[in-house]
């Protein structure tokens, strides 16, 4: 496998960053998770101002434009046509002279930008939402859930709480709104209508998948979702780049609709792969 690090492929056994990387220490940067269908990538124009919308946020300095050159030179080099690539962007590592762990950095940083890609399923492959189970808990992140930051420890306590409790994904809920899963967006089924959380409900990452889902299937509504909703929706649905559409068939031990994977599911991802081929690129 080619990796991309700081402007060359190099193979991923050679590829090293610094152990005083701000990435490292402080878990300080950004990232993107894309996908490419035969050869060609996914709403680029979406992730490429997503990023750069989070890297002015968090103040740092790159041109999220070069994501338009590296990922398909990382496709093109490791011979992948359907693909999953993720990049991520740190603050970098302090030089000789500066504090290593100072919160505000006292000089100076080259940005650290890593990418890698791994095969993924064809877009056909995708089309068949999967029925999984999920618990609701309660929102413990950070209020800043629009910026994709790399420091993902809550969100992977979660994913741990949802292992033991042998279900297969968390829905966050805060003051009895929903918010999102620990990796996708949330869309229920609701009285015959879909309805999505709004992105000024709760604090969630306004995801890719989402804005595609929004604008490839009409009369989809973005309002605040309550708990007590979600529990009595005829399907909850996850939307999210790897996971195109699952349907969630359980939640917190009981089922949901008749149990199994249902009719908007299998129509919302019919309409996300529409939507998705008008958006390759």
């Amino acid at each position: 496998m080619l990796v991309y690090l700081n402007g060359s492929l190099v193979p991923a056994e050679q590829a090293t960053v610094s152990t005083f990387d701000r990435g490292f220490i402080f878990g300080d940067g950004i990232y993107e998770g894309l996908r490419a269908f035969g050869g060609r990538i996914r709403a680029l124009d979406h992730h490429v101002a997503r990023l750069a919308g989070g890297l002015h946020e968090i103040r740092l300095a790159w041109d999220a434009t070069q994501l338009r050159q590296i990922v398909p030179a990382l496709l093109d080099a490791n011979q992948l046509d359907d693909a999953f690539i993720y990049l991520q962007v740190t603050r970098g590592t302090p030089g000789p002279g500066q504090a290593r762990r100072a919160r505000v950095p006292d000089g100076p940083l080259a940005p650290t930008v890593f990418a890698f890609c791994v095969p993924a399923p064809t877009l056909e492959q995708s089309l068949e939402p999967a029925g999984k189970s999920a618990m609701t808990a309660e929102d413990f992140r950070w209020q800043r859930g629009h910026i994709k930051s790399i420091s993902l420890g809550a969100n992977v306590m979660a994913a741990l709480m949802a292992d033991e409790h042998r279900e297969d994904d968390v829905i966050f809920v805060r003051d009895g709104l929903v918010g999102e899963g620990t990796s996708t967006n949330v869309v229920i089924s609701l009285d015959g209508h879909l309805v999505t959380p709004a992105l000024d409900s709760v604090s969630i990452l306004p995801g890719v998948t989402r804005a595609l889902t929004l604008s490839g299937r009409s009369g989809i509504e973005a309002r605040p979702v309550t708990v007590a909703e979600l529990r009595r929706a005829d399907e909850v649905m996850l939307v999210g780049t790897l996971t195109m559409v699952a349907s969630v068939v359980r939640l917190d031990g009981a089922p949901v609709g008749d149990g199994c994977v249902g009719p908007a599911a299998c129509d919302l991802a019919q309409a996300l792969a529409a939507q998705i081929r008008a958006n390759l690129r």
